[in-house]
């Protein structure tokens, strides 16, 4: 046994090794795609030699790989990949792909999802995210209410994800912290770069504090515009919701929120005034039908419970009383793979092993009946309302 795991810990590492110098390509995930489809392994880009890149930029030309690109590959290409692998170690940096177990189960669903993770400190758990994101150059309002809602999901038990960037960001992490629960930096960045430099206290709490500082692109990789884009579709896969406090009508914000409604998240927007430019992006969600938040409670009542105990608590009731309620055999077998937790309706295929089709009409059989709430188009969580009769 103890050879057998001994094995499956070298074979990982040899494998992280090879995705580690593969990531180190910087390229977006349409380029990564690209790579792969063609050499067929981050092991057979790795060893192709000079002409035969050339040929793959060649045949690659609509995607516009520029110079400093190209350079940066045959960089990597040169380099000790088993010794930028250690440098990870020694950094206490940690690097997980798609095929490693402790890879965010929210994203295995997703479009587009990271192929892999650099983090420092410690993921999210089984608990409720909700990402509050808005303007950098965000009025002292907008601060203050993505503080003191921050601090008041964190008081119930939910975690805060964010960009760690100047404005609406660094007040989403220091209200969660001062709420007293962890929070999630993602960043477009290294994750051994504090970007900007300025938040580097809160940087350090995060770390200290239980949460966890992320990205997709290797240490010391400096931040660059094309970059933040890519971010913010982590920041939404991570979430069950996104609130917006402040933006404008074209912003980053609007991007991750493009994401999160791509993703089913549940869309919320903080009002503002109509001729504040930085209440632009909000107003015109809330007209787009995402939900008015003037509270934290406005995104608590969407959750069964926020409290991990008091979740389990009242999970395990649901469990018991199960045998008692109207429910088939079969809406009970989908009833108890759900939770609090929003979950894809292909995990719950996957999980319960029924037809898609049949097990759509179960899903809305339990949703009527009120067990259960949809949330989007295709992402289903235990309602905290449901019956037990």
């Amino acid at each position: 046994m103890e050879i057998t795991l001994e094995k499956a810990k070298e074979e990982q590492r040899e494998r992280h090794i090879l995705w580690n110098a593969f990531a180190s390509f910087c390229i977006t995930p349409r380029m990564q795609e690209a790579v792969l489809a063609y050499f067929e392994s981050p092991q057979n880009a790795l060893l192709a030699g000079e002409r035969e890149w050339s040929t793959f930029f060649r045949l690659a030309e609509q995607l516009r790989f520029s110079e400093s690109q190209k350079q940066r590959i045959r960089e990597v290409l040169r380099g000790e990949h088993e010794k930028e692998y250690e440098c990870l170690e020694k950094k206490g940096i940690s690097f997980i792909t798609q095929e490693d177990k402790e890879y965010p189960e929210k994203f295995r669903t997703l479009f587009s999802a990271p192929r892999f993770l650099y983090y420092k400190g410690v993921l999210p758990g089984e608990i409720p995210l909700i990402a509050i994101i808005g303007a950098r150059n965000c009025s002292h309002y907008g601060s203050e209410t993505a503080w003191r809602i921050a601090k008041k999901l964190a008081e119930q038990g939910v975690g805060i994800v964010s960009g760690l960037a100047y404005g609406v960001d660094k007040a989403a992490h220091d209200g969660a912290l001062s709420g007293g629960g962890p929070t999630y930096a993602v960043l477009g960045c290294g994750v051994d770069i504090c970007y900007p430099k300025a938040n580097e206290r809160t940087y350090d709490r995060i770390l200290s504090e239980g949460g966890s500082i992320i990205s997709e692109y290797p240490p010391g990789t400096q931040p660059l515009p094309c970059f933040f884009p890519q971010r913010n579709r982590i920041i939404a896969g991570f979430s069950d919701g996104i609130l917006v406090t402040e933006a404008r009508k074209k912003s980053g914000s609007l991007i991750t929120v493009s994401f999160g409604l791509e993703y089913g998240k549940n869309i919320y927007a903080v009002p503002g005034r109509i001729d504040d430019v930085v209440s632009e992006g909000c107003n015109y969600l809330l007209k787009e039908g995402a939900k008015p938040v003037t509270g934290a409670e406005d995104i608590l009542e969407d959750f069964m419970s926020t409290k991990p105990g008091k979740r389990k608590k009242q999970e395990d009731g649901n469990m018991r009383n199960l045998s008692a309620g109207p429910l088939s055999e079969r809406e009970k077998a989908v009833y108890r793979c759900l939770s609090i937790h929003f979950m894809h309706i292909d995990e719950i295929c996957s999980k319960t092993g029924l037809d898609p089709r049949e097990l759509a009409q179960i899903l809305e059989a339990l949703a009527r009946k009120g067990y259960i709430a949809r949330h989007g188009q295709a992402y289903y969580s235990v309602f905290s309302g449901s019956k037990q009769e």
